[in-house]
């Protein structure tokens, strides 16, 4: 693509637009992590810049989000008398990301099931608006748990502080009406931002406010790497890099849906982890891909990197001259905010169609989303993946059961190209067994008991290769299983193609425990 004075006017106006609506969000999530605005601030900016300059997605708009902040918001929990242990976790989930990307990890994460992602997305919402029900009631104590905070709500509700609650309610309600013709020129998060500061500094001045934002540069942080800590660092870092990669490239595919192009998942997953690293270093908490902020950019104009790159610069020219006006935000008014962007991420079309899943589906979505916000959420992902592949695996046994033949046949037939002779109970011919296709674990219970069965029945076993593509190591391992309980090692007959499946047997000894001329190699050209 041609970069025209048209591509930069349309890039400036994707910019723009986008940094107007990250700064609120960026603040938000900068006070829901328990490091401040300052840090989203600084995560919106240096992650913003480099991901667009160096990422696979030509318009995504990358940033804190909901599902990273809240992973955040726990790590500061645990571990939040040591910034330099939670910026060391940063860092190290940006060098994650990156070698996921080095090593073409990318596409494997779109393997992840639709329920799976639904769950999970569904209990980052729930968490997300359990989590800001506290202040906009007038609870700004600090909960050191989930559980904590929804044992906070009654009394919260109790002792509810009406300021608070007017402000962040009114907040939550001017992101829903605000018109949708308007939202190009003011959008809905900056409107309610503006109007409810500006109705605090007015009418409740004494309400508690975000405070100071550095407007500086920020200075490189120390790190500290306790060897006792070690584990967790690592898993912690682990779960970020995952998180945030799942996160990135979902917003990358709702990407490429309206542009009609195609992103590359692993130039963007090395874009994400070195702007993610940088932001480890400078302090600031780590983001992905922002699914809101990139379509804005997208339906403002942005046609290239250049949109998300000028975005990170607006929103420092923005943070820059309107700091002081920042400082006077209520964090009343940024849980209002907080509780819609709650509501957006819940999956309210896997509900709305919740009805018309398979149950198994259903019962895989809410395991998920009560893990995710009941546990955590490297457990509600490990056990989201294991339950979809039980699932899968058990849909996938009837269709490989499908693929296995067997007839009566002697030597000659068997040779030749397999004619099926009338089953019967003669004992003078054997069996024929015939697998084609991919054959895996699913069948290896149910092949071990056939052959077995073929055994007692008939003299000779005849196993047909042939048309079988590849077989995995269940498969091989049941089969050797057999093979070394043969009564005689001239029981069974293999024919099969010579390649890969060949070799891989020979490799792994199976050829040792039957004879070698009742092995039939069939050459390929």
């Amino acid at each position: 693509m041609k970069y025209t004075a048209k591509t930069l006017q349309l890039d400036m106006y994707g910019g723009i637009t986008s940094a107007i609506v990250a700064l609120p969000l960026a603040l938000a999530f900068g006070y829901a992590s328990g490091l401040g605005p300052t840090a989203g601030l600084y995560g919106a900016i240096i992650l913003g810049f480099i991901a667009a300059a160096l990422g696979g997605t030509s318009v995504q708009i990358s940033g804190p989000t909901g599902p990273m902040t809240v992973v955040m918001a726990g790590l500061v929990i645990k571990f939040g008398g040591s910034p330099e242990i939670l910026f060391m976790i940063v860092f190290l989930c940006g060098i994650i990301q990156t070698l996921f990307g080095v090593f073409r990890l990318g596409a494997y994460v779109n393997y992840v099931p639709l329920p799976v992602i639904s769950g999970f997305m569904t209990g980052i919402g729930c968490i997300i608006i359990l989590m800001e029900l506290l202040p906009i009631f007038g609870d700004y104590s600090s909960h050191g748990s989930i559980f904590s905070s929804i044992g906070a709500i009654p009394q919260a509700i109790e002792t509810f502080d009406p300021a608070s609650f007017f402000l962040g309610v009114l907040t939550f309600i001017i992101t829903i009406i605000v018109p949708k013709k308007w939202r190009q020129y003011v959008p809905s998060p900056l409107a309610a931002l503006t109007f409810g500061t500006v109705i605090a500094i007015l009418y409740f001045p004494d309400l508690k406010t975000i405070g100071e934002i550095a407007s500086g540069i920020p200075h490189i942080t120390n790190f500290a790497l306790p060897l006792q800590e070690l584990p967790s660092i690592i898993t912690s870092a682990f779960m970020l890099a995952l998180l945030g990669s799942i996160d990135t490239l979902l917003t990358s595919t709702v990407a490429d849906k309206i542009t009609k192009k195609n992103h590359d998942s692993n130039k963007e997953l090395i874009g994400q982890g070195i702007g993610n690293s940088l932001v480890g270093l400078m302090g600031g908490i780590p983001g992905a891909g922002a699914t809101m902020r990139t379509v804005v950019n997208i339906n403002a104009g942005g046609q290239t990197r250049m949109s998300g790159m000028l975005h990170a610069l607006f929103l420092l020219a923005i943070v820059t001259l309107l700091g002081n006006f920042a400082e006077k935000i209520p964090l009343c008014v940024l849980a209002g905010l907080l509780l819609k962007v709650g509501f957006d991420i819940i999956d309210w079309d896997f509900i709305k169609k919740i009805k018309k899943y398979p149950k198994d589906k259903i019962f895989l979505m809410f395991s998920v989303l009560i893990l995710t916000i009941f546990s955590d959420l490297i457990a509600a992902i490990g056990l989201g993946l294991i339950l979809s592949h039980m699932i899968y695996s058990k849909k996938m046994h009837k269709n490989q059961l499908n693929q296995i033949q067997s007839f009566t046949t002697d030597k000659i037939h068997f040779l030749q190209e397999n004619t099926p002779m009338e089953t019967n109970n003669r004992t003078d011919n054997g069996i024929t067994i015939k697998l084609s296709g991919h054959i895996n674990y699913t069948i290896a219970k149910d092949l071990s008991s056939l052959l077995n069965e073929a055994l007692v029945k008939y003299n000779v076993v005849y196993l047909d290769f042939k048309h079988t593509l590849s077989l995995d190591l269940s498969i091989i391992s049941a089969l050797e299983g057999v093979f070394k309980s043969l009564p005689k090692r001239n029981n069974i007959h293999i024919k099969i193609n010579e390649g890969e499946t060949y070799r891989m047997l020979q490799l792994l000894g199976l050829f040792d425990h039957i004879n070698a001329e009742n092995i039939h190699i069939i050459q390929t050209n």
